[in-house]
């Protein structure tokens, strides 16, 4: 099991790896920073054999994420946008089978189509461009409306069966109860 974790992507990856300790996995960590200083959690992650520590201001950024991935293993990385691009990247490649990644921001929309959005009970009519979130355009005119997906958790921002932050209609027009 390979757990990479870029600064404050340690958040949930360490309770996994103290999982993977307990249990007896083998496990190893890659975590990644800017400075050692910006890295917390450095002295409370368990045994260094199996963490590798890459500082940005030490030895560059780093390029190849998955070397210690096991044949057969699973992949579990949380950090920021670019690090985990390069993991997906460098995913299929790698001798794992499997991947789990976690953000703290939601994904940049790509490939999306304009729509309508409809707020049923305001009546109000927000038009959501190609490059943003149905959840960007509502803050707008709802500051209040419920999210944590920028703060590490997902599916509060869900109006029926709809994510804010990422999902987009099949047409070009969506009605929500908000």
């Amino acid at each position: 099991m390979l757990f990479v974790a870029g600064g404050i992507g340690i958040t949930p990856i360490a309770p996994m790896v103290r999982a993977a300790a307990r249990s007896g996995v083998d496990w190893h960590l890659l975590y990644t920073g800017r400075t050692r200083a910006s890295m917390p959690f450095l002295d409370s992650l368990g045994s260094p054999s199996r963490i590798t520590v890459h500082a940005d201001d030490e030895h560059g950024v780093p390029t190849d994420l998955l070397a210690r991935a096991a044949p057969g293993g699973a992949v579990y990385a949380c950090g920021p946008p670019p690090m985990l691009d390069a993991v997906r990247a460098a995913f299929p490649a790698s001798p794992a089978t499997a991947l789990h990644v976690e953000r703290f921001s939601p994904p940049p929309v790509v490939g999306g189509r304009p729509f309508r959005l409809v707020l049923a009970r305001s009546g109000a009519v927000l038009d959501v461009p190609a490059d943003r979130t149905a959840l960007d355009v509502v803050r707008e005119v709802r500051p209040d409306v419920a999210y944590s997906c920028r703060q590490g958790f997902c599916g509060t921002c869900r109006i029926g069966e709809h994510l804010l932050c990422t999902d987009r209609p099949a047409g070009d027009r969506l009605v929500l109860d908000l």
